[in-house]
């Protein structure tokens, strides 16, 4: 059975990749001139950096390191 630190550790490198997924189908693309998908896909990307700060402070907090707040913010 895995302990705490460990499955936090491998969930923040699942949200990494999947970050990394989306960055990636975030590219302007013919036939989305509207730019919907690539719109989504920042979305997308915002959520994944929230969780994985979230995730971040949980190990943090788990290690009995000091809190720090993480704000993510999106403009535009």
């Amino acid at each position: 059975m895995k302990n705490a630190e460990t499955l936090l550790t491998e969930q923040i490198a699942r949200c990494a990749e999947a970050l990394k997924d989306c960055l990636a189908e975030a590219v302007p693309r013919p036939g989305d001139e509207e730019g919907w998908r690539r719109d989504a896909e920042l979305v997308n990307a915002a959520k994944l950096l929230k969780a994985s700060a979230r995730l971040a402070e949980a190990l943090a907090r788990l290690r009995g390191e000091t809190r720090h707040s993480i704000h993510v913010t999106r403009e535009g």
